[in-house]
């Protein structure tokens, strides 16, 4: 069980490692600003899966603006 959960953290930290790698090669490669790719890519890149949950939620109808509502 341990084992797991240390690959597991080694996997997130590496992972994060290439993921920032990777943006600071796209700002280079385009000459754009590492700052814009932070505030941009990576930004959405990291609240993608929110972004996902909401919309599957909206379109099955379980997404409540309202918790008070109890239609």
């Amino acid at each position: 069980m341990y084992f797991l959960f240390v690959i597991g953290i080694v996997l997130i930290v590496k992972g994060g490692d290439w993921f920032v790698d990777g943006a600071v090669w796209i700002a280079e490669v385009t000459k754009i600003p590492k700052f814009i790719i932070g505030a941009t890519i990576i930004s959405v890149a990291t609240t993608l899966p929110e972004i996902i949950v909401s919309t599957i939620a909206a379109i099955e109808g379980l997404f409540c603006p309202y918790p008070q509502d109890t239609r």
